[in-house]
């Protein structure tokens, strides 16, 4: 549920960008350095190839620069777009409130990419599957319900640990994908990059 959230406030992101007939006009009347091409770009980056690639990390230095060198009251536009504005604020205010959500689950997903599963042996029975796919059920539950940093949700996170030491690795290796786990950690850090750029604005 939570990665389901992450990626939908990702792709929702560039909507709130203003219109280019906007950004032009302001440009001509007030001087104003748009940096919205900038943020497309940097989201797009972000997600073709990851928050943390060097594409991604260029594209948002662009936006920063850009941002920098817009540090002066006059060079704003004197009427600024309310509904373009009000969104801005909304979303804003949407990734202060899902701040600490957002850390906690960037660092639960690497604390899950840590976790070692036992290598099979050669005796090893067949792996239980089916605890493993209910301890991860109840692992999410307790996240979404009590907070990644609760104790009901560290409780079951350990007991996913100890079904995944305790059973074959290759058998259950699908359910703590690490490719997903990436994508999660990866998603985080592109809002919280989105987040910034609104800061500066």
């Amino acid at each position: 549920m939570k990665l389901i959230s992450v990626a939908i406030l990702a792709s929702t992101a560039s909507a709130f960008a203003p219109s280019t007939s906007h950004g032009g006009r302001s440009t001509a009347l007030f001087g104003r350095v748009d940096s919205t091409g900038a943020i497309e770009a940097a989201l797009e980056a972000s997600k073709k190839f990851g928050a943390a690639s060097p594409e991604a990390a260029l594209a948002w230095e662009i936006v920063e620069e850009l941002d920098a060198s817009d540090n002066s009251a006059a060079s704003k536009p004197a009427l600024k777009d309310a509904e373009y504005e009000g969104k801005v604020k909304a979303l804003s205010q949407m990734l202060d409130k899902t701040k600490d959500e957002l850390h906690q689950m960037k660092k639960l997903a690497d604390d899950l990419k840590g976790v070692k599963l036992a290598q099979p042996s050669v005796t090893a029975s067949a792996p239980d599957e089916p605890a493993m796919h209910r301890a991860l059920a109840s692992a999410r539950a307790a996240t979404e319900e009590f907070g990644a940093n609760s104790v009901e949700a560290k409780l079951a996170w350990e007991t996913v640990e100890e079904v995944a030491a305790s059973t074959s690795a290759d058998a259950i290796r699908a359910p703590l994908d690490e490719e997903c786990l990436i994508e999660l950690i990866e998603g985080c850090e592109a809002l919280e990059k989105f987040k910034a750029a609104l800061e500066s604005r």
